[in-house]
């Protein structure tokens, strides 16, 4: 009888894992990020009323000024997209191997880095926390960006 409690406690616990070692493996790759500082639709600046409105669209991040724009995007999400996709072709590529605000090399413990657009430059920071130390000093870190970029030519 003992032996019974141990098969099925052994069954309850491989039900356990299974599903979230699946979801491990099943892990979305991360949305390209928004390159434009306005809204797609109506060319309003994000921010400006409010928290953008933000979701993924075919692989690519959309931020939008508002919700009630997502029924504009989706009438005509081919050229919305487009010119989502001509933005980023002018995006600069991120010029360092490490985060921008703490120097933590990416990867290990702290996962993928979290990544977004500013002025025209591809970010990168080693966890979405940083992001709250970018915004204090944005100046700081540009100047950090533009010298490294400057470097790498």
């Amino acid at each position: 009888m003992n032996h019974l409690r141990y098969i099925a406690l052994g069954f309850i616990t491989a039900s356990l894992l299974i599903p979230a070692h699946a979801a491990d493996k099943s892990k979305k790759p991360t949305a390209k990020p928004y390159p434009l500082s306005k809204c797609v639709v109506s060319d309003e600046k994000l921010g400006s009323m409010g928290e953008p409105f933000v979701f993924t669209h075919e692989g690519r991040e959309v931020k939008l000024c508002c919700k009630s724009c997502e029924k504009d995007f989706k009438k005509d999400a081919t050229k919305f997209a487009k010119k989502i996709d001509d933005a980023a072709k002018l995006v600069k590529a991120y010029p360092l191997q490490t985060c921008l605000v703490s120097d933590e090399k990416f990867g290990g413990d702290m996962g993928e880095p979290y990544v977004f657009i500013h002025e025209g430059r591809e970010i990168r920071l080693c966890c979405e926390a940083c992001m709250k130390d970018f915004k204090k000093s944005e100046a700081k870190f540009i100047k950090k960006w533009d010298a490294a970029a400057k470097k790498a030519r």
